[in-house]
């Protein structure tokens, strides 16, 4: 009896619940998740196909698809999520023309932003914000973690004393809250949602008034409205640095889009994270923790440009950034474990690994674990590596 008439006979005789048929990669166990996918799709006809051999070839009208490859630069990921209208704007073509004859100031500031653009774009990314917001710091600082300017802003955000304060920043003996990429890159944000929720959802409005102040940007369009002009930001009177600062974003984020178009020197930056976060509750000095993590000192000041006496201070929560790549390192050395608020143990995924389990053999819970993880989801793949809070 053929394979299609077996089907036939046993949908009369017991209907869909009879057949459990599910499309599965090849190679994959064919019982695996088997429990789980009746559960999850009830009274739909399942249908698990045989897995296809040199005896049992696909029909000839049967396709395979291949899964869609990811983007393998980071740029290519950003190019493909700007959506704020870039317009034929004489300020935004002159910002264009000025990027493409400066390619050494675009190399120069990429090279800066490479241990932390993708950082900042899983912030941005999680709030569900615009992600040329990711390039804020290049018109900001030119990715300069030590910039200073003459009006008291400082860090990659440029942020003031004040506007730092009101938005959660400290300063302490030997460290300015502005110039830690953490914290500061958590108040910048923080203040653009509040403009942006200021200004009824207008991004230019918020992005301008990050630069200029809420209360100009305020006056500028309650002026336009009294004369019943347009209240876009491209109507709008205001300083002169800020009529050129939102154009020169999106220049650059429209350049970023047509990228290869323009040769742009970008540095390939991979989609995939640079930093891990250490959080050190007593004093420590940063060299001793580049010690334990297998680092050079230079390296760990660079990465954590906000404490300037160049050690973290007791009873507080530090925020320490090391490079991805040494987390294994640092939590294997077990001198760290004087110091850092949350210990961790290493985890190499498995395959048959579920986060459920890995929480009951390590007496932590699923939270935690994709919590410290940075994940949005409990789907997780053999060969991955997850840190496991240990108690």
């Amino acid at each position: 009896m053929t394979y299609r008439a077996v089907i036939l006979i046993t949908l009369f005789l017991t209907g869909c619940q009879g057949l459990q048929f599910v499309e599965q990669t090849p190679g994959a166990d064919p019982l695996q998740h088997e429990d789980e996918l009746l559960e999850s799709l009830g009274h739909h006809c399942v249908i698990r196909m045989p897995e296809p051999s040199a005896e049992a070839p696909l029909p000839a009208n049967a396709s395979v698809q291949a899964p869609e490859p990811q983007p393998q630069d980071l740029w290519e990921v950003l190019s493909r999520s700007f959506h704020l209208p870039v317009p034929n704007d004489q300020r935004v073509l002159y910002y264009k023309d000025w990027y493409l004859k400066n390619p050494h100031h675009l190399d120069t500031v990429t090279k800066r932003a490479e241990p932390f653009l993708f950082y900042i774009y899983e912030q941005v990314h999680k709030r569900d914000m615009p992600l040329e917001l990711v390039l804020l710091p290049f018109v900001e600082s030119a990715f300069n973690p030590k910039a200073y300017s003459h009006r008291g802003a400082a860090g990659l955000w440029q942020i003031t004393r004040p506007t730092g304060k009101t938005f959660g920043l400290e300063y302490l003996q030997g460290y300015d809250g502005r110039r830690d990429i953490v914290t500061s890159t958590t108040a910048a944000l923080d203040l653009l949602e509040y403009l942006h929720d200021k200004f009824n959802g207008n991004w230019l409005h918020a992005i301008a008034a990050y630069n200029t102040g809420e209360g100009r940007v305020r006056r500028a369009i309650k002026n336009n409205h009294a004369k019943q002009l347009s209240t876009d930001f491209w109507s709008l009177k205001l300083p002169q640095e800020t009529r050129l600062y939102v154009p020169k974003l999106l220049a650059m984020a429209d350049l970023v889009k047509q990228r290869h178009q323009h040769d742009l020197p970008l540095l390939e930056i991979k989609p995939q994270p640079m930093l891990t976060e250490v959080v050190v509750r007593n004093q420590v000095k940063l060299e001793l923790i580049a010690r334990h993590a297998g680092l050079d000192s230079q390296t760990v000041y660079a990465l954590n440009p906000g404490y300037l006496s160049g050690h973290t201070h007791a009873n507080r929560d530090n925020k320490i950034l090391l490079p991805h790549d040494t987390r294994q390192t640092f939590y294997n050395n077990r001198l760290g474990d004087e110091y850092v608020k949350q210990k961790f143990i290493i985890h190499d995924i498995q395959p048959g690994d579920s986060l459920s389990e890995l929480a009951e053999s390590n007496n932590t819970t699923v939270a935690r674990i994709m919590s410290a993880n940075d994940l949005t989801g409990s789907t997780i793949f053999a060969g991955q590596q997850l840190l496991i809070p240990h108690y």
